[in-house]
């Protein structure tokens, strides 16, 4: 069973194993790589006490063509979910423990920014009937190549597997809809266990960064090398007109034992449209590079956010290892939804 989420359960010590990446171009807090046609071998919310990590380089990851569609259907006693202001698919799924592709194939979604304050969206239980094939479920064009680095396995006390790592956006488009495959290989390199993983932001614009998470609730023991492929990646296009370009700045740092605390201010930067919803995105690096920790905050708004108006924030959260050499904090704004 596999779950894709910010936050890992709290207090838990922690095994770090750091994945070195092929170069393909420099950017903050360590390198970045284009997936190449080879074997390769997130997000933490839990105070784990420092430990050293042990890391294993590895390979670079291949390209990977999306896989067929599935129709699941409806479960006879569904979980409903009533969409409010702010809601995004990837929070609504992180919210229940469900995988967004399902929850988006479910209901029919073809747009997941689409979403309508009070439309209501049954929630995956993995108990659907038809429902046989896991991963990507909706067709998607032949995703536009991006890097991938700082990716890092964590093992808890009760045998699940972290993985974090974070997407850079190498390419000239602002990208939505990004999604990675995470895979475990056995020492006959046959695949052990696999599951995707979706950027933790909506959109990603050129040069932008975005952490992604995934949790193994029980991966296989035997497991001996893992790999990070592109399933998904598409221009934003015409999608562009639902955000608003925001700013972050006046960031402050702080760490205390396993927590990290940051700070800042929000701008709009638009010279007409209001953000009708914010969210602030912030992910730490230890000293190579590797993910982590990172945490997703919705930034509480007592009206939409004005052109050139701003807003503070504050973020606590925990990370893996010793004290965090960087940070990074994005943050991404919605026009109003009626």
């Amino acid at each position: 069973m596999v779950k894709t989420m910010l936050s890992p359960p709290e207090n838990h010590p922690i095994r770090c194993i750091f994945l070195a990446m092929t170069l393909l171009t420099l950017a903050a807090c360590g390198k970045v790589i284009t997936p190449q046609p080879t074997a390769d071998t997130s997000l933490a919310d839990t105070p784990p006490p420092p430990s050293a990590p042990t890391r294993r380089p590895t390979a670079t990851a291949p390209f990977f063509t999306p896989v067929a569609t599935v129709t699941p259907t409806v479960t006879p006693t569904p979980i409903v979910h009533v969409v409010q202001n702010g809601d995004t698919l990837l929070g609504i799924a992180l919210d229940y423990g469900v995988d967004a592709d399902a929850l988006q194939a479910l209901n029919g979604i073809e747009n997941p920014q689409s979403l309508q304050v009070g439309q209501e969206l049954i929630i995956p239980t993995g108990e659907e009937p038809g429902e046989t094939t896991p991963g990507l479920l909706l067709p998607t064009p032949t995703p536009l190549p991006f890097g991938v680095r700082g990716v890092a396995f964590y093992e808890t006390p009760v045998g699940s597997l972290w993985c974090l790592g974070e997407i850079v956006n190498t390419t000239a488009f602002t990208l939505t809809n990004v999604q990675v495959r995470v895979t475990l290989f056995d020492a006959a390199g046959n695949t052990a266990i696999a599951a995707d993983a979706s950027a933790a932001a909506d959109i990603i614009p050129p040069g932008g960064r975005s952490p992604f998470s995934l949790l193994f609730t029980s991966p296989p023991a035997a497991w001996t090398s893992p790999q990070v492929t592109i399933i998904r990646g598409e221009a934003v296009g015409a999608l562009a007109e639902s955000y608003v370009p925001l700013s972050v700045s006046e960031l402050v740092e702080q760490s205390s034992g396993p927590q990290f605390q940051v700070s800042g201010v929000v701008r709009n930067e638009s010279g007409e449209q209001s953000a009708g919803s914010v969210v602030v995105i912030a992910t730490t690096y230890d000293d190579q590079g590797a993910v982590t920790g990172a945490r997703q905050t919705r930034v509480e708004l007592t009206e939409p956010l004005a052109p050139g108006a701003t807003v503070p924030f504050t973020m606590l959260f925990s990370f893996y290892g010793d004290e965090p050499a960087d940070f990074n904090v994005v943050a991404v704004g919605r026009i109003p939804t009626e």
